[in-house]
């Protein structure tokens, strides 16, 4: 039996199929469409890694702000007006038996520790909002995408590589 021939016994001008030029393009086609996907699932997944360190900074914001309200003894005396991103030596205030002014620096040396382990490089600061009143909340993370790139939120003078979360409350 011939395959190349009709019934009449003639080969047929046209052949049926595909043409390796057709094979060629569908690839081609399949290739843009997988680059998007891929595209797609890298961007849904530096997302995700900033809202993560977003809701670790919430968290650690009502973290500060709980230990405010619970000494305001201390944010009377003035002593959280300005903590700075530094983390001091102090005492354990759950050992030992500490004042006002013990209990904000070991607040501070307690919150830096976590922001540090918590976020890249975290480093979280307190201050008076003089504008408005109450104290502004500040927590400062490196992410790899901010390259040159200075955060709007961010306190004056922050280096551009940045994110800042800043929160307003009133103890």
């Amino acid at each position: 039996m011939l395959m190349n021939h009709n019934a009449n016994g003639r080969t047929p001008k046209n052949q049926s199929g595909f043409s390796m030029i057709e094979v060629l393009i569908t690839v081609l086609i399949l290739s843009f469409g997988l680059l998007g996907m891929a595209s797609l699932i890298t961007t849904g997944m530096r997302a995700n890694s900033t809202a993560q360190y977003r809701s670790i900074a919430t968290q650690q914001t009502l973290d500060m702000a709980g230990r405010m309200r619970a000494n305001l003894a201390g944010v009377r005396a003035g002593s959280y007006d300005d903590i700075t991103a530094g983390i001091p030596v102090a005492n354990d205030c759950f050992v030992n038996e500490c004042d006002a002014g013990e209990i904000t620096t070991y607040d501070q040396a307690q919150w830096n520790t976590t922001n540090a382990a918590v976020l890249p490089n975290g480093t979280g600061t307190v201050a008076i909002d003089a504008v408005n009143g109450g104290f502004l909340i500040t927590l400062m993370w490196v992410e790899k995408d901010r390259v040159g790139n200075a955060d709007p939120t961010c306190p004056d003078g922050t280096p551009a590589d940045r994110n800042c979360f800043v929160t307003r409350i009133s103890p």
